[in-house]
Formats: C-alpha cells, structure tokens, sequence
C-alpha cells in the first residue's frame, strides 16, 4: 500500500490551509488505482501537503515514463457540502477589483468564515475533512482547478492540453517531456476553463475571436484555441510557467552545461560590453542562458530588456523592463500594436548601456545591429543550429542585417539539448556546445568547443581575438588577463562548491567581487 503524506496541517505550505486542518483521515492508495501494473514509482514529492503530491512511474522493461497526480478525493459528503460552500462563495465574495487586500488572503478569510457557518448549522460530522474542502475550494475558484497541482510544481515548465480526452502532457526540468493522469472528458468543461484562462488573463476569446495569446497574473504565458474554430479536436492551450527564481550560471556550471572557465570569460565579456548572441532551437535553453549572463553584469551599469514575454530576472536597480503588446484591433491593420521593432528604437532613448532582446526575428534586428554600431552593448537569441547559419538568417529576409554589421557580434553561444548517457542510463541535457568568437562574415574563431565523448570542454584562449582586444584596452597584458579569467573561473567554482546559486546571491557576490578589485 502507498501512504499519503501526513494527514495534519503541520508543514503545510499554505498557513491559512493549515489552521482550518482539524481532522484528516489517513488514507492509502492502492497502487493499481494510479500505478499500473508493470510500473514503478522512481520519484515523488510533495505539493500541498497533506493534499496533493506528484509521482514520477517508470515501465522498466520499455522506459515509459509518465507523471501522476496523486489528489484526495471528496468523498459523496464532502462533495455536497464542496458545492453548497462554493455557490454560496459565488454569491457573496466581492469582485477582485474591489479588494484592496491580496485576492488570495481575502478569499481564504472568506471560505473559511463560510466554512465555519456550514459546520456550526449542521454540527458534528465524521468522516468529513474539512481541510480539504477548503483545499479544493481554493484549487477550483481561486487556482486552476484540475491542472492546479501541476501549475503548483515548480519542475514543470510546460503544461500542453491537446483536446479533450487526451492526456494533458508537461515539461519537468528533471524527466523532459511526460504524459500526466490528468486530462479534460468533457468539451463543455474545457470549454469553460478555457475561457476562464482568458478572464485570468484579462483577454478575451470566442468562437468570433478563437485564438488567445496572453499572460496570466502569475508571468505565465498562456496560448489556447477555442473550440473546434481552429483546432478539430477542439480547444486546445499550452501554458509555458514563468520560473521566480531562474537558473543561473552557477546551477548552469553544477549541472555541466558550461564549464566554469567558459563561464568567466563570457563573464569577462560581459564586463566590457561585448554584443552577444545565444543560438539554439526550441527548448534549448536560449533564454535561461540569457538570464544567466544577466546575473554577471557590473552593478553600476544601465539595461533595457526587451520582450514579447517578460522572461528576463536582472538582480539590477538600474533595469529597464519593456514588454511588447499585439494589436487589440480585428483585421489587416494592427491597432494599438507596440512591436519589438519599436522597443527597440524607443529603447535607445534610455541611454542604456546594453540592450537585451529577447529574440530577434524581424526588422527590429537591424535598429539592434545599429545600436550596437554606436557603442551600446547588446544580447540576443536567435533560432538556429550554429554560428553560420545564424549569421545566414540575420543577412537574409526579413533582418536584412548587411554583412559589414555582422562583426559587431563578437561572440556567439551555441547551445543544445541533448541525450546523454550516465550511470548507465540516458538522460537528456542542456549543453554550450561552442562559443564562437566573430572576426567577419564567413571568418569565426572557436574558443570554446564541448567533447561529447567524455562530456568536457576544450578552451583554445590563445586563439582569442577578444581577450587580445580586453588586454590591449585596458593596457594590460595578454597574460593578465589570463590569470584574471582563472580568478573569476575560481570564484564560480567556489559558488558552485559552496551552493551559492541564486540569482540575487550570484549577483551579490558579482557585486562584491568588483568592489574589492577585479580588472
């Protein structure tokens, strides 16, 4: 038999859930309800305890993996008192705009002063959990109801529901791409969550105006279709979660996808305000490594970041974060559309030190290429394979970038996901597979290349234009600046030993590094 996590409100992550936990029937699970038969459980972990947890099965004999959301259910009691306590919540919470008070706090007040009503009027009665009444009250009204466990996991990065009776599928940091036990069996009720994600996010979709693109309140980007106007198996959504505390380089070093000397001079590179581009596909890791750069930045320096999603977290005051709109308008003409090609023109008048892109794909690459043509730093990503095929995109339509610009780009980062063995099993990664110095169009210099044999780096700093350029601004030798890349190489290392990986701890130290010398 599978035990459920304690059965009491202690450790609960939810304080107010905790104190309206009085009594909680200790249950089990029997494994043929969520493990099938041939499966076995590699990993699990808690969510809302005692409430909600998360199993990760594995088929030994296929490799079949898939993601189970292990729930407690409202048993027939339960559920009756659920929907007469939510009917009356409907009727009598006020609108959110009209709470001055964090929503969530005012609601939790809120149910469980219904609660308590429900439970003086109709007196004693075992067997009913009122803790988790209130846990699915919250989930359902206030939450994301079905997929709310899931959206509580801070592993899954993607939540994509293809249509109804379909398994909802996620993306977990740790396990890639997995089937969940969760999934939408009725088309009115996905019908309606889907427009209950559009009034989350303040949008609007019908079947006149069946496609959403929009940010919910937590940073989330959410993209749904609306019934069957666009998809045949009806409405569809993919949600990408917004991560509060991102990977940085220092993670970035642990888990191997950058070795810490590579790590310093791009850190070196950051300094003296080198234009960078991160390459890579889909899901290879372009904007993490983006922020991760961001981490090394000089305290002292000014950025404007520049978006359709606001993914970047700088540890900076002295940040600017803008954020393009789409059109509000129906039709060929783009009503109220603010671009990225506009950010980035308007960016300037910031007087930024470096302006980071999020992605660049249209005519906002050029007023990029030209801020960086009079002195101001910058970063990109890009979709591409490798360095030559993104420098082939950025002169072709629709950048237009003219090949006498494409020098201004001193350094481009390849990064890829990967599959890689270990331990005697295949797991898939995240690796800098290249950094690669741009001399001119068609010439580059490789500095930086990883060995998949035996998963390491090679560093060929004697090759580096860049480092030569560092040391002859600074009147510096080429050797000196050497031995500083190995200081910072051994600073990242300690921070890597010693855990220290947040973003706000990595700039910290970043911060006090510079204080206390540096270059």
């Amino acid at each position: 038999m599978l035990k459920i996590f304690k059965r009491s409100g202690k450790g609960s992550r939810n304080p107010a859930l905790a104190k309206a936990v009085e009594e909680v029937e200790v249950e089990e699970v029997a494994p043929a309800a969520l493990v099938p038969e041939d499966y076995e459980i590699i990993d699990r972990y808690p969510i809302v305890e005692p409430h909600a947890r998360i199993l990760i099965i594995e088929n030994p004999k296929t490799g079949d993996m898939r993601y189970i959301v292990d729930e407690l259910k409202l048993n027939k009691r339960e559920r009756e008192i659920y929907n007469r306590v939510a009917e009356a919540l409907r009727w009598e919470l006020k609108p959110l705009g009209e709470v001055v008070e964090d929503p969530k706090d005012y609601f939790i007040r809120e149910a469980r002063r219904v609660l308590t009503k429900y439970r003086i009027s109709l007196g004693e009665m075992p067997g009913v959990s009122w803790s988790k009444i209130l846990y699915y009250l919250e989930r359902d009204i206030m939450g994301y109801g079905l997929i709310d466990p899931i959206m509580r996991d801070p592993n899954i990065e993607d939540i994509s529901c293809n249509g109804v009776n379909r398994p909802i599928y996620v993306w977990h940091r740790k396990y890639e791409s997995l089937p969940s036990n969760v999934m939408f069996t009725d088309i009115e009720e996905l019908n309606e969550f889907i427009v209950k994600l559009a009034h989350k996010a303040g949008k609007h979709i019908s079947t006149a105006y069946p496609i959403l693109d929009a940010m919910l309140p937590e940073n989330h980007r959410v993209a749904a279709t609306f019934m069957e106007e666009i998809s045949r198996a009806g409405s569809t959504f993919t949600i990408r979660k917004f991560r509060e505390d991102p990977i940085t380089i220092v993670d970035m070093i642990n888990f191997g996808t950058i070795s810490a000397e590579a790590a310093a001079y791009l850190w070196l590179a950051m300094e003296f305000k080198l234009p960078a581009l991160v390459i890579g596909v889909t899901g290879a890791g372009k904007t993490t490594m983006l922020n991760a750069l961001a981490c090394m930045f000089k305290p002292t320096i000014k950025v404007v970041t520049i978006e359709d999603t606001p993914e970047l977290r700088l540890p900076l005051e002295n940040w600017v974060q803008l954020t393009s709109r789409p059109s509000y308008g129906f039709g060929p003409e783009k009503i109220g559309e603010i671009s990225l090609f506009d950010l980035v023109k308007v960016s300037l008048r910031y007087r930024p030190d470096i302006i980071m892109v999020g992605e660049v794909r249209g005519e906002e690459a050029y007023v990029l290429f030209q801020a960086m043509a009079t002195g101001h730093g910058g970063m990109t990503s890009l979709h591409a394979e490798n360095v030559d095929a993104a420098v082939k995109r950025l002169t072709s339509p629709p950048m237009n970038i003219p090949q006498s610009y494409i020098p201004l780009v001193k350094i481009g980062i390849v990064i890829r996901r990967l599959t890689i063995r270990r331990a005697g099993r295949e797991r898939v990664a995240r690796r800098v597979t290249e950094i690669t110095e741009i001399i001119d169009y068609n010439r580059y210099s490789t500095v930086v290349k990883w060995v998949p044999t035996d998963d390491s780096f090679i560093h060929e700093w004697e090759e580096s234009a860049n480092l030569r350029d560092i040391a002859l601004s600074m009147g510096r030798s080429f050797d000196e600046v050497l031995e500083e890349l190995k200081r910072r190489r051994d600073l990242l290392l300690w921070m890597a030993e010693n855990n220290i990986r947040s973003y706000i701890s990595v700039a910290k130290v970043v911060q006090k590094y510079y204080a206390t010398g540096g270059l």
